[in-house]
């Protein structure tokens, strides 16, 4: 990964990140009960980049891991 696009990723916040997916995807649901248990979860957000696409790829991991 390039210094350009390090710094990229550090800079984005989840803002951006549900925009994206939104402008992708379009629209999505999610049950109440995920943002409920979303203050108990151990996940952590991942970024990944591919240089061939070029394009981000979201995640999540298990902190513990």
């Amino acid at each position: 990964m390039t210094d350009d696009i390090e710094s990229l990723v550090a800079s984005i916040n989840i803002n951006q990140v549900l925009v994206a997916i939104l402008e992708e995807h379009g629209k999505l649901s999610v049950p109440v009960l995920k943002f409920l248990d979303s203050k108990n979860n151990n996940s952590e957000l991942i970024i990944d980049y591919d240089e061939e696409v070029p394009s981000f790829t979201f995640s999540l991991r298990n902190k513990d891991e």
